[in-house]
């Protein structure tokens, strides 16, 4: 793949518009946490634009740091608990609520983990091969990888929402095929691609509202 400060602007861009066509579907409050993930991916994207723009400019300046650390916070740390949190607020199945919950707190031991490491060690990016590769999430990185996987592909997988199934199902296969062609790039290609399939997010909700309607329509027919 290839990416640059541009495609992360234009994909902010174009994500951002179905974020804030999915936040017009938002009826519940349980619903907001999963309906506000589209536009945070949109603006992590552009933050990431900041990133590839300080990254690939030869004259440093004060603040380029600043946006690295705002793209890895959300990715390492808001993310894997944001997203199986989001999911479990949508859910209805009692069982399957329980059972995102141990989603939810295998992606708050991740976050936490990953926190710390931000908080304690330099955080680098640097471009290599067509994509920003970040570093400084310490000595256990692969185990909290995998624990960050395990959170955010497990709790869309038990979801009795079709949609939301396929979005986990997709970022697994996602995860799998990144880690296997470029494993170092896998923080940047990956919330790229959870990015793209944001619009699953959307189409859940096209479907709740629908459904939502359906009564209505057959009461007045």
């Amino acid at each position: 793949m290839c990416f640059s400060a541009e495609a992360d602007f234009v994909s902010g861009a174009v994500i951002g518009a179905v974020g804030v066509i999915t936040l017009t579907k938002v009826e519940k409050p349980r619903e907001l946490a999963l309906g506000v993930l589209p536009l945070a991916f949109a603006l992590h994207q552009i933050v990431e634009g900041f990133v590839w723009r300080s990254l690939s400019d030869p004259v440093p300046h004060q603040g380029d740091g600043v946006a690295v650390y705002v793209y890895v916070v959300f990715a390492w740390v808001v993310l894997p608990i944001l997203g199986p949190l989001a999911i479990l607020l949508v859910e209805r199945d009692d069982r399957r609520r329980h059972a995102m919950w141990a989603f939810v707190a295998i992606g708050a031991v991740a976050g936490l983990y990953l926190l710390g490491a931000v908080l304690s060690n330099d955080i680098t990016a640097h471009i290599a091969e067509r994509t920003i590769q970040y570093g400084g999430a310490g000595s256990s990185a692969d185990l909290a990888t995998a624990l960050y996987v395990i959170a955010t592909c497990g709790a869309p997988l038990v979801s009795s929402h079709p949609k939301i199934r396929w979005f986990g199902v997709a970022n697994l296969f996602a995860v799998a095929a990144i880690a296997t062609i470029q494993s170092q790039g896998l923080t940047s290609v990956w919330c790229a691609w959870a990015a793209v399939v944001s619009v699953l997010i959307f189409m859940q909700f096209v479907s709740w509202r629908r459904a939502d309607r359906e009564p209505q329509l057959a009461a007045s027919a």
